[in-house]
């Protein structure tokens, strides 16, 4: 804004402007201001002043609302200005905290890590929103499923651990959430392989199954061998054919390459 605009509408909101007289230490330098030594001693004849150069040196710009103000009762003036500051305010809390609708879109889920024997692992996705009952219902089908696939129940192992994302919140990242999700699961199973020595990777997925068929090679298949030497298997969640029974049959389709595998190493 022009400086003498400016001066203009403060001294018509009756704000003292301030100009330091002495060079404070380790300021920095500002600009020159040809500012009359009247300003701070006779406001109403430069104010005046200063309206009418604002008005000439930038004309139409609808300055004669000033002078509406300067008539306007103090009172008046900050009945005006207080909505205009609680607008603000209201913005930049916005700005800050994310809506209801910001939250429902960031990526958060958690996965169940079991381990049932040396050949295979499974990763369950937890809904985020179910009961105990669902989840003791979800386990049982997971071990139905299992069995099917020729593992005796003799061979589950109770080692169950969770991965959640994100691993922290309000942290910024260089990519998308749904890459750095990706690196981030990538690492863990990577850890668990590792330790666990596991050939093959079964993944009941819900909205994570995105971030692992984006590595398949066929962008549709629902098996296929990692870069880290072991298979992933990826089908609907447990909890999607609790809720739609039917979705079973394509489970069983899903994981009959699977099946071959495991009836192969016995």
């Amino acid at each position: 804004m022009n400086e003498l605009q400016r001066q203009a509408y403060l001294q018509a909101m009756d704000i003292q402007p301030y100009f330091p007289r002495k060079v404070l230490p380790g300021a920095k330098p500002s600009r020159h201001y040809d500012i009359p030594i009247a300003t701070a001693v006779d406001a109403k004849p430069v104010k005046t002043a200063n309206i009418e150069q604002a008005k000439q040196v930038i004309p139409g710009t609808g300055l004669a609302a000033i002078d509406e103000l300067r008539s306007t009762p103090e009172s008046a003036r900050k009945a005006t200005v207080t909505p205009i500051r609680q607008q603000n305010r209201e913005v930049a809390e916005r700005t800050d905290s994310p809506t209801a609708a910001e939250q429902e879109s960031i990526l958060r889920f958690t996965l169940r890590y079991h381990r049932i024997n040396d050949m295979l692992v499974v990763l369950d996705e937890v809904p985020s929103r179910g009961s105990e009952q669902l989840s003791r219902e979800s386990h049982k089908l997971m071990q139905a499923i299992v069995r099917s696939l020729g593992c005796s129940s003799a061979e589950f192992s109770m080692q169950v651990e969770e991965f959640s994302w994100p691993v922290q919140s309000g942290y910024s990242v260089k990519n998308s959430p749904e890459v750095e999700a990706a690196k981030a699961i990538s690492g863990f199973l990577q850890m668990r392989q590792e330790t666990d020595g596991f050939t093959n990777l079964l993944i009941f997925a819900g909205q994570v199954e995105d971030l692992f068929l984006q590595n398949a090679p066929d962008k549709t298949a629902r098996d296929f061998e990692s870069s880290k030497g072991y298979h992933i298997s990826v089908t609907h969640s447990l909890a999607s054919m609790m809720a739609v029974p039917t979705l079973k049959r394509d489970v069983w389709q899903h994981l009959q390459p699977l099946r071959k595998r495991i009836d192969g190493s016995s």
